[in-house]
């Protein structure tokens, strides 16, 4: 850390403001009289040194205090209610669709494009994933604070600094041992339950410093059959008056369709109807009569119960910060970060997921029910005799969905191993210039386990006579009569079926290289408001992924779809340079450029170069004004660049359901309906598969342009009342991704003849299959725009009272209003507004907003929080065909106590103290509404102790 004797006029501004007005931008300056020596260190969101901390850019910041008291074992945790995160947060309320990791969504705008750091400098990302950092590597013991810089800041830090920037600064000035455990539990069964245990210890001498800690920090499973309002798959069903018209709807227990369920195809469906039976797509051997009848919403199969709403996580971690003066001039540093990672999912049984006729029934089956023309709808003889007969009436290819109900359900494992080291030398040069050089190493590495898949040649051998009878294995369990009801498979015959275990390997690292040089000009010149800042630096990057998919993974054995193997890297070299220039005592002028040039194993490669312009003017002396320009990228990671052919099965609108009162499709869509899609009650959710293809042409970076402008004032009369607002508006251009299956499906329907681009993505360019929606097939690639912007509001109080044992009372509010985020996609043409609205997974609140009441004495504190998220609506489906179409705002209230006494802290709290369920809405894919939006345990118990020696 670089001082200076002569920097009183670059400081003013910081000292006019105090140190409370460093609650909303940063971290507080003491005071220091003409000539004092201060103190100069490296800000969130810029490289230059300095020793104020008022900036263009809007940062918040939090300290380990302000974690302790929610009671939260992971970082995540507390950063997915700040007003900041939108969209979708993911940790440990996500069960299907995660593998452990914790993740954050600032702005709205994906785990990816919000730069995650560890004391200012990069860590290792989900390499064979999204890229984005995994949160569970950082030990809250570790924390010293976290700052949220609300801005784009890719000239500072590089790509993927879109959103903005998490900078986690780690503990490195405390002395002593402290030992913490705590321990929480929902109330209602004492259930769900976070234990940590962690132990940090720091000492100094005249020239070193060292923090260390440990940390163990578990928590327990919850599943969704604890919760009342978790328990079933809720899904409307309609509700008539004597003439047969819907004149509401109810929810009721339901699921999915693939329970004991025959699919037939469009021509098989013309057969029925064309022999006077029902036009219904879908049919179930009913189990006490043994005859063939059309399914019905009461033959779904509920997958919640099973389904976990908490997933458990165990982690061990370590943690290593510290410095040591190799001379007067020359600092050494170093920090290290060890986790090992346990976390576990469960789903619901496997099914055989009718995709491929293929591998779906052969007809020389002695249980088919289809072979007796008295008990199947077409009043044909499917045995192996008059086979050649149904293909000749193109009868054939019937899907079979039968649920495992027998294996107990799928479960998911993993095994995560992520260690980080920074180490590096800085120093001074004379009185006005610093140099700072380090290198980062980290890696991670992940074994996944998978149990009770189903492998699908098997399926088709075990359910067909000739084919079990000449596979040894098979003809020893006896062959499967996929027709029977739950519970009629034996377990030999559930060992043949199962691919367990299945184990995927991932492994990445990355390698950095950074050296700064830093200094101002006071040496040698000075502007009206100061000496100049500056900072210039180079940087080289390489990070190289692999992935190692179980070789029934890779050969698409199993309904997890296949896996490709993959492996790759790329390396990067970027240049900076950044200025602050004090051009008035009242304004400052920021401004910062880089550029950097990628290589690939891809064989892609591109540069980019990015700029950013910002002011801080000060009028008048209780008011500033502040706000900047900057364009931004995201290079696409290593997942992105290798990406391959992979299969997913997304939660489908079906629009077509009650078409005629829907009212609101386009009169292409209800013509389209009408003349080919299943119009009636389906009465259960429906998934389609959704296949994404590798990039047609070679992927080009993400390009953002943002730019923010605000003010902070310091009410007069008032010592520590401070107040900032800032506007921010971010574009992202050549967004990187697939397009959204519902928008491929609704923009297919909605054009005359199928003649939309978005109907290539459907076999023979038909958005249905059987009525319902169906398979599509699209490219990855660089898809659309995205933009979005909204305003932020800080007030912060703080004042010393005389109430009896009261000594000090403050009020904290940070809110959110999200005015817009609107995605364009390029190739269909098409833009769709989503704030106010909630999807399957995300939700985009209009506004977020929390407030803080804490009043406080000698040796203890009372904290009182509250937490607000606006009311959303469904996105997918309207009013007119649901009971619940709203997610509704929802405020939680959480309380918190500490006591200290001598050497020890107490910490007792309630969070949700009045135990709001998550809201529902008709779309919500996990539980009935979105986890990673809203609490999902309920009134939680947290108490905590914390001893120091």
């Amino acid at each position: 850390m670089h001082k200076n004797k002569a920097i009183a006029k670059s400081i003013r501004l910081a000292l006019i403001g105090g140190a409370a007005t460093a609650a909303l931008t940063g971290v507080s300056v003491a005071n220091a009289a003409e000539g004092e020596e201060v103190e100069r260190i490296e800000v969130t969101g810029s490289r230059i040194l300095r020793a104020e901390f008022e900036s263009s850019s809007p940062v918040s910041s939090f300290d380990a205090s302000d974690i302790e008291k929610t009671g939260v074992t992971s970082v995540d945790e507390f950063l997915k209610f700040i007003p900041s995160t939108s969209g979708f947060q993911l940790g440990a309320t996500t069960n299907n669709g995660n593998d452990g990791a914790k993740k954050i969504d600032v702005r709205g705008l994906g785990f990816n494009r919000t730069l995650v750091l560890i004391n200012g400098k990069r860590t290792i990302g989900d390499v064979n994933g999204d890229g984005a950092v995994d949160l569970n590597q950082i030990p809250l013991a570790m924390v010293k604070r976290i700052d949220v810089l609300r801005d784009g800041a890719s000239t500072i830090y590089g790509t993927d600094a879109i959103a903005g920037v998490i900078n986690i600064v780690l503990q490195n000035d405390f002395e002593g041992i402290r030992v913490n455990a705590s321990y929480g539990a929902g109330m209602k069964e004492w259930d769900s339950e976070q234990k940590v245990l962690s132990i940090l210890m720091g000492a100094s001498s005249e020239r070193g410093r060292i923090n260390v800690a440990m940390e163990y920090n578990s928590q327990e499973e919850l599943k969704q059959g604890e919760r009342d309002w978790a328990h079933d798959a809720l899904f409307p069903n309609a509700t008539y008056d004597d003439d047969g018209n819907v004149t509401g709807f109810v929810p009721v227990a339901s699921g999915s369709s693939n329970s004991r369920t025959i699919r037939l195809n469009r021509a098989q469906r013309d057969a029925i109807v064309a022999a006077g039976g029902p036009d219904t797509g879908n049919w179930i051997v009913d189990a006490q009569s043994g005859q063939v009848r059309p399914f019905t919403p009461a033959d779904v199969y509920n997958y919640a119960p099973v389904n976990a709403l908490i997933t458990p996580n165990d982690r061990y971690q370590f943690a290593l910060n510290g410095s040591y003066d190799l001379s007067d001039t020359v600092t050494a540093y170093m920090d290290a970060l060890y986790t090992h990672r346990e976390s576990h999912q469960r789903l619901a049984p496997d099914a055989s997921f009718g995709r491929d006729p293929a591998i779906q029934l052969v007809f020389d089956n002695a249980n088919n029910p289809f072979n007796d023309p008295s008990s199947n709808p077409y009043g044909v003889d499917f045995s192996a005799d008059s086979y050649e007969d149904a293909q000749a009436n193109d009868l054939q290819g019937i899907f079979i969905n039968r649920r495992f109900t027998e294996s107990g359900g799928r479960l998911f494992s993993q095994r995560a191993n992520t260690f980080r080291m920074v180490s590096g030398l800085k120093g001074d040069i004379g009185d006005s210039m610093s140099w700072d050089v380090s290198y980062t190493y980290a890696y991670n590495e992940q074994l996944d386990n998978t149990k009770n898949y189903h492998r699908l040649d098997r399926w088709q051998t075990i359910v067909n006579d000739s084919l079990c009878q000449a596979d040894s294995a098979c003809s020893a369990v006896g062959t499967l009569d996929p027709f029977s009801d739950f519970g009629s498979i034996t377990p030999e015959q559930m060992q043949y079926l199962s691919a367990n275990s299945l184990k995927d390997f991932y492994y990445g690292d990355l390698k950095h290289w950074i050296a700064t040089l830093s200094g101002d000009t006071y040496e040698y010149f000075e502007l009206p408001g100061g000496s100049v800042g500056w900072a210039l630096g180079y940087e080289y990057r390489k990070e190289t992924g692999e992935f190692i998919p179980d070789e029934f993974s890779s050969e698409g054995l199993t309904t997890g779809g296949a896996s490709d193997p993959q492996q790759g890297g790329f390396s990067v070299d970027e240049i900076y340079l950044e200025t602050y220039l004090p051009v008035l005592e009242s304004l400052s002028i920021e401004a910062a450029i880089r550029y950097s040039d990628y290589d690939t194993t891809a064989g892609v490669q591109f540069d980019s170069t990015n700029y950013k312009v910002g002011f801080d003017w000060r009028p008048l002396e209780f008011m500033r004004f502040r706000g900047g320009y900057s364009t931004g990228f995201r290079a696409p990671n290593i997942s992105e660049l290798n990406q391959a052919q992979s299969t997913g099965f997304p939660l489908v609108d079906n629009i077509c359901e009650f078409a005629d009162i829907r009212g609101d499709l386009t009169a292409t869509q209800l013509a389209n309906c009408n003349a080919d899609g299943y119009t009636g009650e389906l009465g259960f959710a429906w998934q389609a598969g959704y296949t994404t293809l590798a990039p047609e042409t070679p992927l080009k970076p993400e390009e953002s342009k943002s730019y923010t402008v605000g003010t902070v004032i310091n009410v007069p009369g008032f010592e520590n009342f401070n107040v900032s607002i800032d506007y921010w508006n971010i574009e992202v251009d050549d967004l990187i991704g697939s397009t959204d299956y519902q928008l491929l499906f609704n923009s297919c329907m909605d054009s005359v003849g199928y003649s939309a681009p978005a109907c290539s993505a459907f076999d023979g360019n038909n958005p249905l299959d059987g009525g319902l929606p169906a398979d599509a097939t699209f490219s990855f690639g660089n898809v659309g725009k995205l933009e979005t912007d909204g305003i932020d509001l800080e007030v912060d109080y703080l004042t010393e009272v005389e109430w009896g044992v009261i000594q000090n009372f403050g009020v904290r509010f940070s809110g959110t209003y999200n005015m817009s985020r609107k995605e364009t996609w390029a190739e269909l043409g098409l833009t769709r507004e989503m704030v106010g609205n909630a999807y399957p997974f995300e939700v985009y609140p209009e506004y977020k907003a929390t407030t803080s009441f804490n009043i406080s004495g000698a040796d203890w504190n009372l904290f009182w929080d509250v937490r607000y998220i606006s009311e959303t609506v469904d996105a997918l489906r309207p009013a007119s065909i649901t009971d619940d179409n709203i997610a509704d705002s929802v405020f939680y209230n959480d309380i918190n106590v500490s006591y200290n006494w001598n050497n020890v802290g107490f910490n007792v709290g309630v969070y949700n103290i009045f135990d709001e369920d998550a809201p529902r809405y008709h779309s919500g894919f996990n539980a009935n509404t979105a986890p990673g939006t809203y609490d999902t345990i309920g009134r939680r118990l947290f108490a905590g102790i914390t001893v120091d020696f």
